[in-house]
């Protein structure tokens, strides 16, 4: 793909990002002891098995999505593997004959004070035994696909 629609692609993730950031805060904000199991399933009917264009990944139980949140290819491998260090990655892949502009956001325990509701076992010993002080516990990926030029 050219350095334009690779360009393009890379802005539509980043806004795309910052979309979901913003309905994971008011997921978070509107989540409460009350409704926890509520907010449970609603994240894990957006970010589902289905939908490969954006995941939430991890490997630590339990995971909200059931099996749903492991990582499904060689790219949110990758991500995951970054995303426990605490490092972003990009890449442009071709997957069944189309391109994709791919990104990962490392995500830590400490992203919004309301992650401890759903996930419970993200304690401060359960950190401590991970030895993970930056308490990273998995990653956001996207993927949006490359235009065709012609």
């Amino acid at each position: 793909p050219s350095p334009e629609s690779v360009a393009f692609a890379q802005t539509t993730s980043d806004l795309m990002l910052n979309e979901l950031k913003a309905a994971l805060f008011q997921e978070f904000n509107e989540t409460t002891r009350e409704n926890t199991e509520h907010g449970k399933q609603a994240i894990s009917l957006i970010f589902n098995d289905a939908n490969r264009d954006m995941r939430l990944i991890g490997n630590f139980a339990p995971l909200q999505g059931g099996y749903n949140d492991l990582p499904a290819d060689s790219f949110e491998r990758r991500a995951l593997n970054s995303a426990m260090r605490g490092e972003n990655i990009t890449s442009v892949e071709r997957t069944d004959g189309r391109w994709y502009y791919r990104s990962s956001l490392a995500l830590s325990n400490t992203f919004h004070t309301a992650c401890v509701l759903c996930h419970t076992n993200f304690t401060p010993q359960f950190f401590q035994q991970t030895n993970n002080p930056g308490q990273w516990v998995g990653a956001l990926t996207l993927r949006v696909p490359i235009k065709n030029e012609n």
